[in-house]
């Protein structure tokens, strides 16, 4: 007994010595200003709580105009020159040792700052002072010596998901209510029934577990396919820069998307390229990694454009077929993005011509070209626009020739949104993009969620015997996010 407890007590012991330090951090609402605080003039902060790294994860996303301090040790083995990497939207400090080494101060978006310093062995104290002022944010701290790797502050680039991972028992119980609301719907007639995941913008997040959440849900509903409406996060900082970032995120969203049995659909977003310095840029890039691989699966019924990202997919035991676009633009505009080119509006033309009028047709894509969508005004060009009309005229004279068109269904907005037009239905699936008070827009509805205890998926579910189309929100806002319409 005495060597069991002393075998005992030498594991606590090694767990309490090798245990990843906690950060403890404050944060003050309200805060006005586009610098950051004289923190010591504030008063009692708040929200106090520890978390695991120097990060926004724990706080809430949705809130802006707040300023916070994070403060740990880090214990260093071996003396050693450390370079610290700080990268904040807005505003950031970094203290070591009460030395002030990195001023990143005012209101910006995401900028690096670098500082070194030689450490000696022994504990070391980290603070981190940060504000946000509106919109974006973001914190990303790391460090390198000659010895280490550059890494985050618990290790390496990944380290977090196992926080993710661990609470994962919200996914089934979540998927099961809204599968109980479909079946009640269904009935005995028969349907097309897909997830759409949209908007997971991975770069910086761990999200892209979300994927895999998905496929349980595919499998849960008897899917007929699955849909990626875009926006993996490829270029969002720090992926831009990062070629082995950039891989990174490409592997672990491939990785959850083969967890999924059947065919993938994918529309690229505007946050799918640039990344790696650029080497992810091309249509034939993605084209390749997130559509080519379920050809195969497809049996001939998955129909790509060669070199580009739009195309259709049938199934034609049930007289249906997907067409996706590609809303970016690159390659074909200047890198811009928010365009539908000519040329796929062509072939869109095209394809609706051979269409049999019997055949359910639905057009998705990342971009939604109708105005409800948030991005559509404020951030599309002139040409662009033309483009829209252009587009939204081809759906609009399809169905006026009696062609079956359920609607087009898109991502992008962060919202939930429906609206017909000229006899076309028009449908935005928040996803999981980030919901900001300041960019919210009146008429919009959104559902709030944290990553870690909450899904964020719509299920589109076509009857054709009665021509209706209905979604099922598994997660974040439930029923009172679910929408029907008929076509």
């Amino acid at each position: 007994m005495r060597k069991l407890l002393t075998a005992l007590a030498a594991t606590l012991l090694l767990a309490a010595c090798t245990k990843v330090p906690e950060v403890g951090y404050k944060v003050w609402y309200n805060w006005p200003e586009r610098y950051l605080p004289d923190f010591s003039a504030l008063g009692g902060p708040d929200l106090c709580g520890q978390t695991d790294n120097f990060d926004l994860e724990d706080l809430d996303e949705t809130r802006n105009h707040f300023c916070a301090q994070f403060e740990s040790y880090l214990s260093v083995k071996t003396e050693e020159e450390y370079l610290f990497t700080l990268t904040t939207d807005d505003g950031s400090r970094l203290y070591v040792d009460g030395e002030l080494l990195i001023v990143n101060d005012g209101a910006h978006g995401a900028i690096e700052k670098k500082a070194s310093k030689i450490l000696s062995k022994g504990r070391h104290s980290l603070r981190i002072d940060y504000f946000d002022y509106d919109k974006g944010q973001s914190m990303v701290f790391k460090y390198s010596t000659p010895s280490i790797p550059e890494r985050e502050f618990r290790g390496d680039l990944m380290a977090k998901e196992d926080r993710i991972t661990s609470r994962r028992r919200f996914v089934r119980p979540q998927v099961k209510k809204a599968l109980a609301r479909y079946k009640e719907w269904k009935g005995d007639d028969e349907t097309i029934v897909y997830p759409i995941l949209t908007d997971i913008h991975t770069a910086g997040r761990f999200s892209y577990k979300h994927i895999g959440y998905a496929a349980i849900a595919a499998k849960a509903f008897g899917a007929d396919f699955m849909a990626n409406l875009g926006d993996i996060g490829l270029n969002a900082y720090p992926a831009t820069v990062d070629s082995l970032y950039a891989r990174e995120i490409l592997r672990n969203v491939r990785s959850e998307m083969d967890k999924y049995d059947g065919v993938w659909i994918y529309a690229p977003g505007n946050h799918d390229w640039d990344a790696g310095g650029g080497r992810y840029l091309s249509e034939q890039f993605l084209t390749d990694y997130f559509q080519k691989p379920w050809e195969e699966r497809a049996g001939g019924n998955l129909h790509l454009t060669p070199g580009k990202t739009y195309g259709y997919y049938d199934i034609p035991a049930k007289n249906f077929r997907i067409i996706f676009l590609n809303s970016q633009g690159t390659g074909t505009q200047g890198g811009c993005y928010y365009i539908f080119d000519e040329a796929q509006l062509d072939w869109l033309q095209g394809v609706l011509d051979a269409t049999p009028d019997d055949m359910t047709v639905i057009v998705t894509a990342h971009y939604m070209p109708h105005p409800m969508g948030r991005w559509t005004i404020g951030n599309a060009s002139q040409h662009s626009l033309g483009l829209n009309e252009k587009l939204m005229g081809i759906l609009s004279a399809f169905k006026a020739r009696g062609g079956s068109l359920a609607g087009m269904i898109c991502g992008d907005t962060h919202a939930n949104y429906y609206t017909e037009y000229n006899g076309v239905n028009y449908f935005i699936s928040q996803g999981y993009g980030w919901v900001v008070p300041d960019l919210m827009l009146p008429g919009q509805t959104h559902a709030f969620f944290k990553y870690q205890d909450n899904l964020c998926i719509d299920v589109v579910a076509v009857k054709p015997s009665t021509r209706e189309v209905h979604t099922f929100r598994i997660g974040a806002g439930g029923a009172d996010f679910d929408i029907c319409f008929r076509y």
